[in-house]
């Protein structure tokens, strides 16, 4: 029985990028940049960046994020509605544990 070399090329190199692939896959599995356009961790570290550009405090920037996570436009927010959920959001502990509570904004 003959194989012909063009076909034993491709078998060869498909196996060997097929071993490559999966390596990379593996190693980078975990990784922000690798996860589909669409996903739910891109919009997260999108809308983190949005909420770094908020005036204020980092409170003022966790509110702003958690805001944009439950769909309530912080802009649209009064200046009431902001201070009674800074008051609820110091209780948390998301909020307490993170660094961003003890962190002074300049």
């Amino acid at each position: 029985m003959q194989i012909q070399e063009e076909v034993y090329f491709c078998q060869v190199t498909h196996r060997t990028w097929d071993a490559i692939l999966h390596a990379i896959r593996e190693a980078h599995k975990d990784d922000t940049n690798s996860t589909a356009d669409g996903s739910n961790a891109m919009k997260l570290i999108k809308d983190a960046k949005k909420a770094l550009a908020v005036p204020g405090s980092y409170l003022d920037v966790f509110i702003a994020l958690m805001c944009t996570q439950l769909q309530i436009r912080y802009e649209k927010l009064s200046e009431q509605e902001r201070m009674v959920l800074k008051n609820i959001m110091k209780k948390t502990p998301a909020y307490k544990d993170s660094p961003l509570s003890r962190m002074k904004r300049r």
